[in-house]
């Protein structure tokens, strides 16, 4: 399935740059990974084509730490401003995005404007929204400061916000025009966000790339302690998995829905937190239902079942649903899953993607997806519960 992949062991200690050719079916785009805070990091987005200005869009801390700085070195050659906004899970909505379009139009932007979402992956999606929409669509570059945005929500055309019945039921497809990745940004974030992020890790390691199971285990530690060199195999292993499984299916609706294993009741959990769990780990909880629940229907062996725990727990993940969160309550919201008319509606089950063993998820008449009675899915929350 894969090109020979990135070996940690091959990687000089002085190595600060990478480029990887994002290639989605007919939709490419380039993906710059680097290590420390220079004038070299702009020049990508100076030699962007049709561009006579930049509006960075921003978390108020990104601003801060990292933003200003950025924005003076644009300025020496174009037009750049900067709109920060608060992006939390809350802000995520059709609400906050007005406020935001409107500020963008204050400044008078143009056709040739590019927007710049720089931050995690709620920030990201905010901004690739306001490009898709801005004149139907203008130039954006991704400048991700998490660890999931830079393994996981950069790498895809999808573009959405929430509505309150649930994750990222509004949206676009709408390509990047440019990933700038700095590892340097990785140090200012907090533990939760790392093992955020390596949530994911797991997640393509059980889905796509199960021969790296072992080496990532042995990298993996529950102090979020990693070096440049391992954040870069990270990056690495989840940019091969993703193209792998996208490289026919740019929109995701086929083979590329493997993406969504966890996300089910994981989107729930997370929506039914009110943010208190991060994305990653709610995926992780959705991982480990999804597992139970494969294993309760036949597939997936009680080992499978304990692998999902241990790379989780490895990680310093949680493996256990909060007692303040109710069992309807995500049952509600998993109704309003944005996989929703994949398959014909069946009343009393829920659609979602099984896996068969590891690294081979369950087909069912060509799909992904599989229809789970509602039963098997209370029984697997309610394991996470006790």
């Amino acid at each position: 399935m894969f090109e020979k992949l990135f070996d940690i062991n091959d990687l000089k200690q002085n190595e600060i740059c990478s480029t990887y050719e994002i290639k989605f079916g007919q939709y490419t785009y380039p993906y710059h990974l680097v290590n420390g805070i220079s004038r070299e990091f702009v020049k990508p987005l100076l030699e962007l084509e049709g561009v006579d200005s930049f509006v960075i869009v921003c978390d108020e801390k990104v601003e801060r730490l990292y933003a200003q700085k950025v924005k003076k070195e644009i300025q020496a050659y174009y037009t750049c401003h900067i709109i920060s906004f608060h992006c939390g899970e809350p802000n995520k909505n059709l609400k906050v995005l007005e406020q935001l379009i409107e500020k963008v139009l204050e400044l008078r932007i143009t056709r040739r404007t590019c927007i710049v979402g720089f931050g995690g992956g709620i920030c990201g999606n905010m901004a690739g929204m306001l490009s898709a929409m801005l004149f139907r669509g203008i130039k954006f570059v991704h400048i991700p400061t998490s660890l999931m945005a830079m393994l996981d929500s950069v790498l895809s055309l999808k573009q959405a916000i929430n509505s309150s019945y649930g994750k990222n039921l509004i949206g676009f497809f709408h390509t990047p025009d440019m990933v700038l990745a700095n590892i340097e940004f990785l140090k200012t974030l907090p533990k939760a966000e790392i093992v955020s992020g390596m949530c994911e890790v797991v997640k393509n390691a059980l889905t796509i790339i199960p021969e790296r199971i072992e080496e990532l285990c042995n990298l993996c530690n529950a102090q979020s302690a990693y070096s440049f060199k391992e954040y870069k195999f990270f990056i690495d292993i989840s940019i091969k998995a993703k193209m792998a499984v996208m490289k026919e299916d740019p929109f995701e609706k086929e083979q590329g829905l493997i993406l969504e294993y966890g996300h089910t009741i994981g989107h729930a959990i997370e929506l039914a937190s009110k943010g208190s769990i991060s994305h990653g780990e709610a995926v992780g909880l959705g991982m480990l239902c999804a597992a139970e629940v494969s294993h309760k229907m036949g597939f997936l062996t009680e080992a499978d079942v304990v692998l999902h725990t241990d790379l989780l727990k490895k990680i310093g993940a949680i493996t256990r649903i909060p007692e303040e969160l109710k069992l309807e309550s995500i049952l509600s919201v998993m109704r309003f899953d944005n996989k929703r008319g994949y398959l014909s509606s069946e009343k009393g089950k829920f659609h979602m993607i099984i896996l068969e063993k590891i690294g081979k998820p369950l087909m069912n008449n060509g799909s992904l997806l599989t229809s789970v009675p509602e039963e098997i899915v209370k029984h697997a929350l309610k394991k996470l519960m006790d």
